[in-house]
């Protein structure tokens, strides 16, 4: 796909790139030297600048992962963010906290399907759907990173911003949405049915970017270049991302078990306790 950008496009991102993957580097030295050394993620924090006009999506940037306690190189990334996303509110989950809001907020079916993953990836390609189904905003992976202040990208009528990468394929590392949107609705009723069904071979075709892609190209919804607002894996390696679990990347996570546990083997107990946490 030829994306067409300014100068100051080309420029912007060119030096956030290389700026991002020389911090990479260095702290890729940090990490081989103090492998002990962590930073914990905010589970909320509130915009720096608050904007009083409203749009459509909310202004809340939305992450997850294993752990909040990350390498230095996941927290560059979370830092870089935040300075691009200063009129936004972030929240965070750790994987129970995404289990409990999954089954304190979703219908009995959909709790049930979301337990039957056994791999961490495809809990949280189904769950960056629900919650930005209930309550909107925009959703990055952990090692995404914005190369544009959401802001100047995303309308304040959108429903909805969804990024194309240079195979013309829809990913899911970053989306942005209104709450209720129907898009996710029906990527939301697909998965379950994937579940299911129990048929597709990998987390990639069951929950992931796969899903989003058909739903996508065949209600027509419009796409945007993935160059124009966020990139992936320019301040992160895997080692960093995945320092204190390093069989969690999902390709070798689904090599050494099934995506989906039977449904026998589901313990509701897993979701852990306590209330949920209802945001405004």
């Amino acid at each position: 796909m030829k994306v067409l950008m300014s100068l100051r496009d080309k420029l912007r991102y060119r030096f956030i790139k290389i700026y991002a993957n020389a911090s990479k580097v260095v702290l890729s030295l940090h990490l081989a030297f103090f492998p002990s050394i962590r930073k914990e993620l905010p589970v909320c924090e509130p915009a720096s600048r608050p904007e009083p006009s409203e749009r459509r999506i909310p202004r809340i940037i939305w992450q997850t992962n294993y752990t909040g306690s990350v390498t230095l190189q996941v927290y560059a990334c979370f830092r870089f963010n935040r300075i691009l996303s200063m009129t936004h509110e972030y929240r965070f989950q750790n994987d129970q906290e995404c289990d409990r809001f999954v089954k304190d907020f979703y219908p009995e079916e959909t709790w049930r399907a979301y337990k039957r993953l056994q791999i961490g990836a495809a809990r949280a390609d189904f769950w960056r759907m629900l919650v930005l189904l209930k309550y909107g905003g925009i959703y990055l992976d952990i090692d995404a990173n914005f190369v544009e202040s959401p802001d100047n990208v995303i309308d304040d009528d959108a429903e909805g911003v969804f990024i194309v990468m240079k195979n013309g394929e829809i990913t899911n590392y970053f989306l942005a949405s209104a709450p209720g949107n129907p898009v996710l609705a029906e990527v939301c009723a697909r998965i379950v049915q994937n579940i299911n069904a129990g048929v597709l071979p990998g987390v990639f075709e069951m929950t992931g970017p796969v899903v989003l892609d058909a739903v996508i190209k065949e209600w027509g919804v419009k796409y945007i270049s993935y160059k124009k607002i966020c990139v992936q894996g320019q301040f992160t390696s895997k080692k960093g991302q995945y320092a204190d679990k390093p069989d969690g990347v999902w390709t070798i996570a689904q090599k050494l078990k099934p995506v989906l546990a039977e449904e026998a083997a589901i313990d509701d107990s897993a979701a852990g306790g306590g209330q949920p946490r209802e945001f405004g």
